[in-house]
């Protein structure tokens, strides 16, 4: 039986506030001994270990914690509250020991008759047993009692005031005390059990906060047997003592509960944090995976560029080689004497300057261009390309020098004479008829060593 945060069904229904308390008696446990005052909720914790049991058997559900556990019992027997019967003449003590005598019978019945049955599992539950007699004769038959049902091997919860019931827990095996609190300060029961510790009636307490005066109650502790007081104050003093750890207890179970749960927020928070790097860093991996991309993609369009432009320049020189064998060919292929034309000349050929009267050697293919450089002895002039006249290969060039240099007079105003030699008159012509006019003018003047 191990019942956790146990409330009576009953006052559950009817009350908001109910204190809820631990019942526990393991395989080792065949006896409870339950004492404390009067009012303290004995008989309260006596009744739901009952109605705990036959729930069970019923199928309900028990008002206490999911983590709990209740035995079953094939037979349970309940001796609980005032058994007089004045039509069948029966005392206070003489009722209660009918039937704690039928209990007995009962049981010696089953064990006769059937001793190869497989024993049942009784529950008994006892308030107060043997009172409404004489407390040591009393207290003696209740001791026996409790001993017998113990090595019947019944499970015993029983509530008491015997004082020699309390000492069982210390001198016989399976017997265990259990105590109901009552606050000296406040002279009130909490209703809290206690696992473990005897508790003490508190008669003079209790009769005190119900209005006893006050002399007669000192009066009475007075008589009592120095011995008594001392266990009496020994049960507070204990009482005190497990009320205090067990809320110390308490407080520990709360802490580490807070702890626990503190414990799991950090844990989750820490989950997030982590889950939030991994995002930063899938983000930042991916951003970088992009940058890299782009940069590679920026360093091969500039490698293809530039392998177009080596690409460009290596045409234009394979074209310009193909131009100057196309004219080499031609103009070995044409016959002697026939000048050469203008698309088949080419580097080291002789032509004509017309206007100039001049022969001259091409530096430069004349093919796409429009001026071309020419050596004409010593020196070299820029010719307009469509002056050129090609000679034949094997023709020999007309001996037209360039007359030497010579010291040129000039009249004494200084500067050159404006006559016919010295103007160029492009009035009325179009811009590249008259450029080709001013260059064959600097030309000759070139050639004519003027300064």
């Amino acid at each position: 039986m191990r019942l956790l945060q146990a409330r009576h069904p009953l006052l559950v229904l009817s009350k908001e506030q109910v204190v809820a308390n631990d019942i526990l008696l393991d395989e080792s446990i065949q006896v409870l001994v339950i004492s404390g005052p009067n009012t303290g909720g004995k008989t309260v914790t006596l009744k739901i270990v009952g109605l705990f049991a036959l729930m069970v058997r019923a199928g309900l559900h028990l008002p206490c914690d999911a983590e709990s556990e209740m035995a079953f019992f094939s037979d349970v027997y309940a001796d609980i509250g005032d058994a007089q019967d004045l039509a069948r003449d029966l005392s206070s003590f003489s009722a209660h020991m009918t039937q704690v005598i039928q209990l007995l019978d009962e049981t010696d019945c089953q064990r006769r008759g059937d001793e190869q049955a497989e024993p049942r599992q009784w529950l008994v539950l006892l308030d107060e047993p043997v009172t409404s007699t004489d407390p040591t004769e009393g207290a003696a038959l209740a001791e026996a009692l409790l001993c017998r049902l113990a090595t019947l091997g019944m499970k015993v919860v029983a509530t008491t005031h015997y004082g020699s019931l309390k000492a069982l827990a210390h001198t016989m095996p399976g017997f265990a005390n259990a105590a109901v609190e009552f606050d000296v300060a406040t002279l009130s029961p909490t209703y809290r059990l206690f696992m473990g510790v005897p508790g003490g009636s508190s008669a003079l307490e209790i009769a005190g906060r119900l209005g006893m005066d006050w002399a007669l109650l000192d009066e009475a502790r007075q008589k009592l047997q120095k011995d008594e007081r001392v266990m009496e104050a020994m049960l507070h003093d204990l009482q005190a003592t497990q009320r205090k750890l067990t809320d110390d207890l308490a407080r520990a179970v709360e802490a580490r509960r807070e702890a626990e749960q503190a414990e799991q927020r950090a844990k989750a928070q820490l989950a997030r944090l982590e889950e939030t790097e991994r995002e930063a860093q899938k983000g930042l991996k991916r951003k970088l995976s992009e940058q890299f991309s782009r940069a590679r993609a920026e360093v091969q369009a500039t490698v293809d560029a530039v392998k177009g432009e080596q690409k460009l320049i290596k045409a234009k020189a394979a074209k310009q080689r193909l131009f100057e064998l196309e004219a080499k060919t031609r103009a070995e292929l044409a016959p002697p004497g026939m000048p050469i034309p203008l698309e088949q000349l080419g580097v080291g050929d002789q032509v004509e300057i017309g206007g100039l009267g001049m022969t001259g050697t091409l530096l430069e293919a004349p093919q796409g261009k429009k001026r071309v450089r020419v050596k004409v002895g010593e020196g070299e002039l820029l010719a307009t390309v469509a002056n050129l006249v090609g000679l034949a290969r094997g023709q020999a060039a007309p001996s037209k020098p360039a007359p030497p240099s010579r010291p040129r007079r000039f009249p004494s105003g200084g500067g050159l004479g404006l006559d016919e030699q010295t103007v160029v008159d492009v009035r009325g012509k179009a811009a590249d008829e008259a450029l080709d006019d001013v260059i064959a003018a600097l030309d000759r003047a070139t050639l004519a060593g003027a300064p």
